[in-house]
């Protein structure tokens, strides 16, 4: 069975039918002739994009204009299916979408067709816009945090921890309160986290300790620099509301 027929299991063929009958369908015809070489790389093992046409045919024009046409070869079909699912379900001006379209360009470039990881278009679907910024300051310079926790000599424990110093400019997220659930989301997704730096410090009063200071660093996962190298804008700020 070819790739392209693999890709088939994916789509939803039911609709597929159901919407044969509609004017988007018969306009496919048209799609493929006035898109660029891109249309055929990436739409080769997907006809269903009629009832977002004129979107989609942006899309493909924008990541045409990403890849040199002597260097574009057919979207593996893990990557291509998946990509132009999402694409449905985010604005088109925005940072998730310009990852989808990079990863997109990578699938399509026999030159950097490597970092196109299959895994990427599930992780682009599940990260906030935040998130993404996030990783494309972390790929730019290591911040520092600072963190104290209690301790408590009753009962030998450690309460939660304060934040004493943050050097991530968490003003630039759209809710820099939730900067530390993302730090966690970043993690479980195995690209980014925060790592701890030298033994913690003990702090005293009175001759007895009470509490600790913790230091941290950001810090990328190897995956997760392979996976900004793909797929984060090089540019971030232009997507900003």
């Amino acid at each position: 069975m070819s790739w392209l027929e693999d890709i088939g299991k994916s789509l939803p063929i039911e609709k597929i039918y159901d919407d044969l009958a509609s004017g988007a369908v018969r306009e496919v015809g048209d799609l493929a002739k006035n898109t660029v070489k891109a249309a055929r790389c990436v739409l080769a093992p997907i006809d269903y994009l009629a009832t977002q046409q004129d979107r989609f045919q942006r899309y493909l024009q924008r990541v045409n204009e990403k890849v040199p046409e002597e260097q574009q070869v057919n979207a593996h079909p893990q990557i291509a299916g998946p990509v132009m699912d999402s694409l449905k379900y985010v604005e088109e001006e925005s940072v998730i979408t310009e990852m989808f379209l990079n990863l997109l360009a990578r699938a399509i470039d026999k030159e950097r067709v490597n970092e196109a990881h299959p895994a990427f278009a599930n992780i682009i679907s599940q990260l906030s816009p935040d998130e993404a910024k996030i990783l494309y300051y972390f790929e730019r310079k290591e911040y520092l945090l600072k963190q104290k926790s209690t301790f408590y000599p009753s009962t030998n424990t450690f309460g939660p921890r304060d934040t004493n110093r943050n050097e991530f400019p968490i003003e630039c997220l759209m809710y820099p309160e939730n900067y530390f659930m993302y730090i966690d989301h970043l993690h479980s997704l195995n690209l980014a986290g925060l790592w701890q730096r030298g033994n913690q410090e003990p702090t005293y009063a009175g001759g007895q300790q009470n509490g600790v200071i913790i230091t941290s660093t950001t810090q990328l996962t190897p995956f997760g620099e392979l996976f900004i190298k793909a797929c984060v804008p090089d540019d971030i700020e232009v997507y900003e509301k």
